[in-house]
């Protein structure tokens, strides 16, 4: 079984509407500690967009996430599902 993988996020552009993954780590606790966003991979090539639990009143909305693996603009494939897990994404162009 692989391991769950947690990608902090941070921004690629100034404004803030992209955001890009860093490198991945299994340490779920230091990813929220010290990020807003961060991506959760639980099933390989799809990403679970979480708002960190000290950040919750952050919003999700507004902005691109890049793909961790080859950079392009991921897709969200469901809708929210509570104030901390947001919508699920996947790449097109990695996952066809």
């Amino acid at each position: 079984m692989q391991e769950i993988r947690y990608y902090p996020l941070v921004d690629a552009t100034t404004d803030g509407k992209i955001k890009s993954p860093m490198f991945h780590t299994t340490s779920k606790d230091t990813v929220e500690e010290k990020h807003k966003f961060y991506l959760e991979e639980m099933i390989p090539h799809y990403y679970r967009l979480y708002v960190s639990k000290l950040k919750m009143g952050i919003s999700a909305k507004g902005f691109d996430i890049q793909c961790p693996i080859c950079g392009s603009t991921m897709k969200p494939i469901s809708k929210p599902l509570n104030s901390k897990k947001k919508s699920l994404y996947t790449c097109e162009k990695c996952n066809h």
